[in-house]
């Protein structure tokens, strides 16, 4: 009986604390997303070199290439950057240079062994190519319109001692149960936290969707050799240079993510592996995400209470509010009617994250790119 009671209590308290962390990430995100009055003023346009770490054939890759190669910006490079001399991807890199004879476009193959986390490597092969001063690194799932780079650059340029620029990013357009699973924990989970987090504490962090730093910077941070062993390597770039005193900005524009036919096997792989690195790097802050898995919670109360009005009440309250802010997201980012089909999958997907977020402290391993790591203290990693 007492057992019961204190039961009703907690899940009580979770479920209130996670409906104002709803109403606050929503009031957050129509304020980040409201239409700017004023726009940027006209800046110079100085040459970026934009390098993308790639590793086999990403869904869609020759589709999402193209898109950098017609920026509407005046001057930049875009370098293609690969660990493996035989990586299938090579062959579709050179491809899509071959098509875009007005794109400044090469392929970068490293062979340099840095440290446990591979893209790195590649990232510190393609540094020491790149031409100009500033640098974007993009992940190969990401598709870019024309006006990313000239949005970004103004951003850099917009303020005092800014260090990075990083992008928000969604799946639209979802191809699978799987991806359409990923692209709501994006929109209802991932996106919420990060503009509460930017409006309570700042950006500490960087986002491997997109980031726009010079080298200058990433000199002052050790180089990309200071982050070998990390798996997070966008996390421990953008921490790194937020303890250095830069600021970090939040871009206004995002970016659109690619991947394709995801079976729920891979999303939970990689929703997995997303919450045990969150867990090591920011361990307070990963077990204070828990109030966020409010439609579990009184799901929960549903089955310890029974079917009453008042539990039955709660748990449409709660849908109504995951459901509104679907809505809100469906406008301001995502803009594709078809994503709207996959909204009854809400119920499911929240149960699943509340299920890995439990999972996430009873293990350390993850898997990456056909490769199994162990995640120790801080986000390091090694190969298992």
């Amino acid at each position: 009986m007492i057992y019961s009671e204190v039961t009703t209590i907690v899940l009580m308290l979770l479920i209130l604390s996670g409906a104002f962390y709803s109403l606050f990430s929503l009031l957050f995100i129509v304020e980040f997303f409201r239409p700017k009055r004023q726009q940027l003023q006209e800046t110079l346009s100085p040459p970026v070199s934009v390098i993308k770490p790639l590793k086999g054939p990403d869904p869609e890759l020759r589709e999402n290439l193209q898109s950098f190669c017609r920026q509407d910006y005046p001057d930049c490079e875009i370098l293609l950057g690969f660990t493996d001399p035989n990586d299938d991807a090579i062959t579709w890199a050179k491809e899509v240079a071959a098509s875009s004879p007005d794109c400044d476009i090469r392929t970068v193959i490293s062979q340099s062994d840095e440290g446990a986390n591979p893209k790195v490597s590649n990232l510190k092969g393609l540094i020491k190519v790149a031409r100009y001063p500033l640098v974007a690194i993009s992940d190969g799932d990401m598709r870019v319109k024309p006006s990313y780079l000239k949005i970004i650059v103004k951003e850099y340029q917009s303020g005092e001692n800014v260090g990075l620029v990083t992008s928000l990013y969604a799946i639209p357009n979802p191809a699978s149960i799987g991806a359409a699973l990923e692209s709501l924990t994006i929109a209802l989970d991932f996106i919420p936290s990060v503009l509460v987090a930017r409006r309570l504490e700042g950006v500490t962090f960087g986002l491997g969707a997109s980031m726009l730093l010079s080298k200058e910077a990433i000199e002052k941070i050790g180089g990309f050799s200071g982050i070998a062993d990390y798996l997070a390597d966008d996390y421990q770039i953008g921490n790194r240079l937020w303890k250095k005193g830069y600021r970090i900005v939040l871009s206004e524009y995002v970016i659109e993510d690619v991947v394709g036919t995801m079976s729920i096997a891979d999303y939970l792989t990689h929703q997995i592996r997303w919450a045990r690195t969150y867990r090591a790097c920011r361990p307070k802050g990963f077990l204070g995400y828990g109030i966020t898995h409010i439609f579990p919670y009184s799901f929960f109360f549903l089955m310890l209470q029974g079917p009453t009005i008042f539990s039955l009440s709660l748990l449409c309250g709660v849908l109504l509010l995951r459901l509104t802010l679907a809505l809100v997201l469906y406008k301001k980012v995502i803009r594709i009617k078809k994503w709207l089909r996959w909204l009854p999958l809400i119920p499911v997907k929240d149960l699943l994250s509340f299920s890995i977020w439990v999972w996430s402290f009873f293990g350390r391993t993850v898997f990456w790119k056909r490769r199994c790591f162990v995640i120790m203290k801080g986000g390091r990693i090694k190969e298992k």
